[in-house]
């Protein structure tokens, strides 16, 4: 009994002693730690980190709760993406090119041509055309590695198509590891995203129809592939094609085999295409790419709205869109300074007394680390881009995520929260979580903090 109050107090001891320099380098050796290091082929991949895939409550064709573990192109490029900023920021972290070289390799697994997919490609878990064939004689699929689906209806929903914010974040992984490793592998062309563009469609998802109104915006569309053409579209359209999406007469019917855009309508989601504009921005192609400014006006038409519980068709917590409207504005996206500046105001109002922020109570009741974990990176971008934020309310915010981290033998982590889900009808209850994905992001912030402390003292 004592020898555990001892390990007890020992443990309060470290927290409350805990600083961004010891947090940081902690952080790096829980990621170097938690990276796979060996494939099993269908469950999990070299190069990625873990992440879960969680149905939060049972829904009616897809089946009871449960939690799997999940293999996706978004979290691996995330973290590659941050941990590839930390070393150009500082190359004296030689100990992230190895990580770096491996989660790469997986990226890579991901692609087809310049697009990338959420998920691999892998023999299905059962034929979609009812045909009873042999696993080795399908076509592959796209789905989850360890998440049952057991409805051949949802495993053919699960064969999504490529899509924009997967292939942004896929060619980011690229761009960054070019610079890091002198590489000088293609990126995809600003044309590709412009390939997709919201203006004279004949259809419309019906998350943007009942949240975001306009239509026409001009902006980036989500998926990579044709939508189901209505010739003449109206809201009654839209609604009866969902409801009856068991019958292959609708138009949100999965087809066996081929690529689905979820409920055959392509969507416009602002953080998605704040995402577009970071890599753009990034990649030196803002001139070639005339949807630019139309998506920086549809971006802060939700700002300025402040639909920042609402706005990300995938995304549903509270701080995503400003932590994309901030890195994006950061990466040199001009059109985006209005959005900012609401950004700015949004945070500081939304600020609570410990410096932490919240969602609201529905997503991962109140998703606290998650949400403050992209708040204080919105911040600091802000501020790296030149916004007047008081030092006092960053410093408030390290501090409480400082009081939040967890020590143990693989260094020191944060709890993941919610920063992705199954969109629309699934954006409550179908959801990713991932501890390394959360404290690559804090990694990332700290390193700011770190280096801004260190321009201090050089200057007194």
């Amino acid at each position: 009994m004592r020898k555990l109050l001892f390990l007890l107090l020992l443990s309060f001891s470290l927290r409350a002693q805990l600083t961004p320099d010891e947090a940081f380098k902690g952080a790096l050796k829980y990621l170097s730690e938690t990276q796979t290091d060996n494939t099993i082929e269908g469950k999990q991949y070299k190069g990625e980190w873990p992440v879960y895939m969680e149905l939060t409550e049972p829904y009616f064709f897809i089946g009871k709760r449960q939690r799997a573990r999940d293999s996706n192109c978004f979290t691996v490029s995330a973290i590659h993406n941050q941990l590839a900023e930390l070393y150009l920021a500082d190359s004296t972290l030689s100990e992230l090119k190895p990580m770096l070289s491996k989660a790469f390799e997986e990226i890579q697994s991901y692609k087809t041509g310049p697009e990338f997919n959420f998920w691999k490609a892998l023999t299905p878990l059962k034929d979609h055309r009812l045909r009873l064939s042999r696993p080795e004689e399908l076509p592959l699929v796209r789905r989850p590695t360890n998440f049952s689906f057991k409805p051949r209806l949802v495993q053919k929903m699960a064969n999504v198509a490529n899509d924009a914010d997967d292939t942004n974040q896929g060619n980011l992984a690229i761009w960054y590891h070019n610079r890091v490793f002198k590489d000088t592998l293609n990126l995809v062309s600003a044309a590709k995203f412009e390939s997709r563009i919201d203006l004279k469609r004949q259809n419309r998802n019906w998350y943007n129809y009942l949240f975001h109104t306009r239509k026409n915006s001009g902006a980036y569309l989500t998926w990579f592939a044709d939508e189901h053409d209505y010739g003449f579209w109206n809201p009654a359209y839209g609604y009866l094609s969902v409801l009856s999406i068991f019958l292959p007469s609708s138009s949100a019917y999965p087809r066996a085999y081929k690529p689905w855009v979820p409920f055959g309508a392509n969507d416009v989601c602002p953080i998605v295409n704040a995402n577009i504009l970071t890599y753009l921005a990034k990649s030196h192609q803002l001139e070639d790419a005339v949807s630019v400014k139309n998506s920086a006006e549809m971006i802060h038409r939700m700002t300025r709205k402040n639909m920042w519980n609402t706005a990300g068709v995938y995304y549903p917590n509270a701080q995503h869109l400003s932590y994309s409207v901030a890195k994006a504005y950061a990466s040199g996206v001009n059109d985006l300074k209005e959005a900012a500046a609401d950004t700015k105001a949004y945070l500081l109002a939304s600020q609570m007394e410990d410096g932490s922020f919240l969602s609201k109570p529905w997503v991962n009741y109140h998703d606290t680390i998650q949400t403050t974990t992209y708040a204080l990176s919105a911040m600091l971008n802000l501020q790296k881009a030149g916004l007047e934020i008081n030092q006092s309310k960053i410093d408030k915010t390290v501090n409480f995520l400082l009081s939040k981290a967890i020590q143990d033998e693989n260094g020191i982590h944060w709890k993941g929260g919610v920063y992705f889900t199954g969109g629309t009808a699934l954006r409550n209850i179908l959801h990713w979580e991932s501890d390394a994905y959360t404290t690559s992001l804090i990694a990332g912030s700290l390193q700011q903090v770190l280096k801004k402390e260190k321009s201090v003292k050089t200057l007194n």
